[in-house]
């Protein structure tokens, strides 16, 4: 028996309306999609030069963030948690420049475009500027910087620094803490621009 053109019709309109529920759903997900940090494989590292010629690689333990919704995105640096590989330094770091007691936590903040991520395949890499928020000490910077951003499987992402990011702790009044930190050691001098690099995975929720 042949299909009427109402029923073609009507079947037609049917599925339109399929389909626009399920692109709708798609692009809903999507803009509701949300990353948390993956804390594993998400590293920070800041250099320190000490003595003019003595360049040290350091880290923090513990770092935790995520990207919202709205593209927000979010780190936040458990400074207690800095690792220079040498205990007593560590300490001093602690009391003597960060004050973890009165200032625990950094933060870094920035706003994310979502189309860029959810636009990506996996395996591609994509360059992206960012202006990035530090808070640190009660003070706020922006730093202009761009990062590679690379889709991994499962619509996680790897964000990593193109270049060194340089921390001025003049800017957020650390400099007092640095000549501490040097006369305690005995030191000529330690450099007051720190170099930053930092690689983040982004799991999605």
């Amino acid at each position: 028996m042949k299909t009427s053109v109402s029923q073609f019709l009507s079947k037609t309109k049917f599925f339109s309306k399929v389909a626009g529920v399920v692109v709708g759903l798609a692009f809903s997900q999507q803009a509701l999609a949300s990353w948390h940090l993956d804390p594993l494989h998400s590293e920070l590292h800041f250099v320190t030069v000490k003595n003019t010629a003595v360049t040290e690689v350091h880290s923090f333990r513990t770092i935790d963030g995520m990207i919202n919704n709205q593209g927000v995105a979010v780190v936040d640096i458990d400074l207690a948690s800095v690792n220079t590989h040498i205990e007593i330094r560590d300490e001093r770091i602690k009391d003597m420049l960060f004050n973890v007691v009165n200032y625990p936590e950094a933060s870094l903040s920035a706003q994310v475009d979502l189309k860029v991520l959810n636009g990506m395949k996996v395996g591609e890499i994509k360059t992206v500027p960012l202006t990035v928020d530090l808070s640190l000490h009660d003070h706020q910077q922006k730093i202009d910087t761009k990062v590679s951003v690379t889709a991994l499987s499962d619509g996680a992402f790897q964000v990593n620094t193109l270049q060194p990011i340089i921390i001025n702790t003049a800017q957020f009044e650390l400099t007092d803490g640095v000549k501490a930190l040097q006369d305690v050691a005995k030191l000529d001098s330690i450099a007051t621009s720190i170099p930053v690099t930092a690689q983040f995975v982004f799991q999605p929720e």
